[in-house]
């Protein structure tokens, strides 16, 4: 066999042009087959598992807040609303120029100059960072917007509370981090807060996720319910204005003042003073968090001779008229220093033991009750236990059994030592004296309703137990009388309202020395109006006051202030229904409103207005004044609906001239800022909320035109006899007579 030559080896195993381009081609087109394959495969063999894929790098998914609901008040009034407001946000990577973006945030009192520039640094990597989690108004949003590229915004739920200080303790607040902090927002957190939803959102890698071009909602939140208190908002602010003054003129450290329906336990007002202003984060400390007059124990010194009083009427051993021996004002007592009176009384009969205040009658009136009538007593009346007010950190005072008790015991407590108690429980116990023996449990919260205004669950009026026989609650309310007419509460006294009550001056007892403080007082009144037939009950308590240490001084006159200022809402209810006052009643999803009258108003304004009315503001062109509104004012709209504000300057065609703005019923600072923003001056007459205005709502407003606006007090009684005085003019006009001559 012939062995190959080099030539033909070389031959067999050098590959030809054309077979190397099959080969080329065979492979090509290989990988372009594996590449097919492999296409098909992602595309639709595991197109779910990269789809999830992309949707884990492309998006993320973040809760949508659920609205929270209201608290409102028994009148109408709102205590606390969720609003949707807008946040700012800044991206620090795409911040140019930091300085001057610094110094307009600053200069919108937005941000610390040194904070910001801190806040830059230290989110530059997330690439995110909060600006303003505060109300924001739409003009500064869209300046900054326009102005700065880095800056965004995001929309989110935020807590007003349009009552401030007035309302904010029984509140409440809810915190930035949207945790609730005291009051009802605490106790009703779980059903206030709704279920919140779900979102999905889709962003590139150039923009923060918020940013996203796409949103999913893969679950949609749930309102909360809304809550319904007896408070009613008028009488809230009236007490407020009059413990403010009232603190203010005695000097003393601190007040708080409970008003109550007697009959129902219903809590009509309840303040403290200081308060925590909701627009004021300094002011949200511990202490003023805190509802004082739930929460804080004191000796109550002679308001608590209610007890031996109570006991005596009970077991059926009062005699208004019996003398009681007073020792001339000093009565030894075993276990320590004397009992003394702050007048050096001898003989007094029993409603003058009531009626001055007397320590050492009070004492003798104890003894001859006993101890366990006197235990049983203070136990009946709700001293030593809760009350059940719904509100957090409820005290419960002190109230020792009588195996614990010295000598002296009795006597002391007879008169308010060696007992500690709540302003609640107080209110209460005098409440029952009041309704004729019942005592109550306050009644705060009536009613929890749904976000669609259907009801969730009512709240009825609860008797606690029944305390007094009705002739021994008569007794009593003749006694606590006399001390108004007679005794150390003249200074409570209202001509047409016949209070009755109890003054008390209490020793603060100082732990640290071991001794009652001859220099700190607590100072309270309690009473009820009118006596015989009681509507209204109010309890005034002062800390350390230093004009006076005497309740009746000092205490009482806020007492004959509140009472007197707050009547005409409580009367009210006892009108035919026609004539009541309008309350807050079921909402309805579909209830229309009238479109607000904003013609002649400045855009920002206009568009505050048109949202509170329940609308969604759009503004149109550019000027100084609101010139039209689609639809025009009084249209009737559904909640929610657009409303266009077309805005103009005078001399453009089509321009509107102002119109007179109603300001009736608004308090002087929201009535000015509405008549200037419609281009007009004003002159006042008096002080508070607006009665009367001239020129009429409506009317032509020339710019610089002077408008007369009239107000009264912030009482109802100011109120009513404005009107009563507008009557008697009238009546004098249409008769002839001169207006200060009114008929008789």
């Amino acid at each position: 066999m012939r062995s190959p030559k080099d030539g033909e080896t070389a031959a067999c195993w050098t590959m030809g042009p054309d077979r190397r381009l099959k080969f080329l081609a065979w492979a090509l087109g290989g990988v372009w087959l594996f590449l097919v394959l492999r296409a098909a495969q992602v595309q639709l063999v595991q197109h779910a598992r990269w789809d999830h894929e992309a949707l884990l790098t492309q998006s993320r998914r973040q809760a949508i807040s659920a609205h929270r609901g209201e608290i409102r008040t028994a009148d109408g009034g709102v205590l606390a609303r969720s609003v949707a407001n807008w946040s700012l946000a800044v991206d620090p990577s795409r911040v140019t120029d930091p300085a001057a973006l610094t110094m307009v945030l600053d200069s919108l009192g937005l941000v610390n100059a040194t904070d910001f520039g801190r806040c830059l640094e230290e989110h530059a990597e997330s690439r995110f960072a909060w600006v303003s989690r505060d109300i924001l108004s739409e003009a500064t949003i869209d300046v900054l917007l326009r102005r700065f590229p880095a800056l965004s915004v995001r929309t989110e739920d935020k807590r007003l509370y349009p009552m401030g200080r007035a309302g904010g303790t029984i509140a409440g607040l809810v915190g930035r981090d949207q945790t609730a902090l005291g009051g009802l927002e605490t106790v009703y957190d779980a059903v206030l807060r709704g279920r919140d939803g779900a979102e999905v959102l889709l962003s590139d890698a150039t923009a923060p996720a918020f940013q996203g071009f796409e949103r999913t909602v893969v679950r949609e939140p749930e309102s909360g319910a809304d809550i319904e208190t007896t408070i009613h908002a008028r009488i809230q602010e009236i007490v407020l204005g009059r413990m403010e003054a009232g603190v203010a003129r005695a000097g003393a450290a601190r007040g708080l003042c409970v008003v109550t329906r007697p009959a129902t336990g219903e809590i009509l007002a309840m303040v403290q003073v200081p308060s925590a202003d909701p627009a004021d984060p300094q002011t949200w400390n511990g202490p003023n968090l805190c509802v004082r007059p739930v929460t804080d124990s004191f000796e109550p010194g002679s308001s608590f001779k209610l007890v031996a009083f109570a006991a005596s009427a009970e077991a059926g051993l009062l005699d208004p008229d019996e003398p009681i021996n007073c020792y001339g004002g000093k009565r030894p007592c075993p276990g320590g220093r004397p009992i003394t009176d702050h007048e050096p009384y001898g003989v007094l009969k029993t409603w003058e033991v009531m009626a001055h205040s007397s320590n050492i009658g009070t004492g003798v009136l104890a003894e001859r009750v006993g101890a366990e009538r006197f235990y049983r007593m203070e136990k009946s009346l709700g001293f030593g236990e809760a009350t059940g007010i719904p509100l957090p950190g409820e005290g419960v005072g002190r109230v020792a059994e009588p195996a614990q008790w010295s000598a002296r015991s009795l006597i002391t407590m007879a008169f308010g030592q060696e007992v500690s108690v709540t302003a609640m429980q107080m209110a209460m116990a005098y409440g029952a004296v009041a309704n004729g023996g019942n005592l109550m449990r306050p009644l705060l919260v009536r009613a929890v309703r749904n976000a669609d205004g259907s009801p969730r669950d009512t709240i009825q009026p609860e008797l606690v137990r029944p305390v007094l026989r009705l002739d021994a609650a008569r007794e009593l309310r003749d006694l606590f009388r006399r001390v108004v007419t007679d005794g150390t509460g003249k200074k409570a006294e209202i001509e047409r309202l016949r209070p009755a009550g109890k003054t008390s001056t209490a020793q603060k007892f100082i732990r640290e020395e071991g001794a009652y403080s001859t220099r700190r007082y607590v100072a309270s009144f309690v009473g009820f109006a009118p006596y015989d037939e009681p509507k209204v009950l109010c309890l005034v308590l002062l800390d350390e006051p230093t004009s006076s240490i005497y309740g009746g001084n000092v205490a009482a006159p806020i007492f004959q202030e509140i009472v007197s200022d707050i009547w005409p809402f409580i009367a009210g209810e006892e009108a035919p229904p026609e004539e009541r006052p309008v309350v807050w009643k079921q909402r309805e999803l579909d209830a229309r409103r009238p479109v607000p009258a904003v013609d002649g108003i400045a855009p920002a304004l206009a568009g505050r207005i048109v949202r509170e009315a329940g609308f969604r503001p759009r503004l149109l062109g550019a000027g100084v004044r609101v010139m039209q509104t689609e639809p025009p004012s009084g249209e009737m709209l559904l909640p929610g609906s657009v409303v266009t504000l077309r805005a103009g300057t005078p001399g453009d065609s089509g321009f509107v001239a102002s119109a007179m703005p109603d300001v009736r019923g608004l308090p002087l600072r929201d009535a000015l800022l509405r008549v200037h923003s419609a281009g007009g001056g004003a002159r006042t007459q008096g002080g508070g909320w607006v009665v009367s205005q001239v020129p009429d709502p409506g009317a032509p407003l020339e710019p610089g035109a002077l408008c007369l606006l009239t107000l009264g007090p912030d009482s109802s009684r100011a109120y009513m006899e404005f009107l009563d005085s507008e009557r008697r003019t009238s009546w004098a006009v249409a008769a002839g007579n001169s207006p200060a001559e009114p008929p008789r």
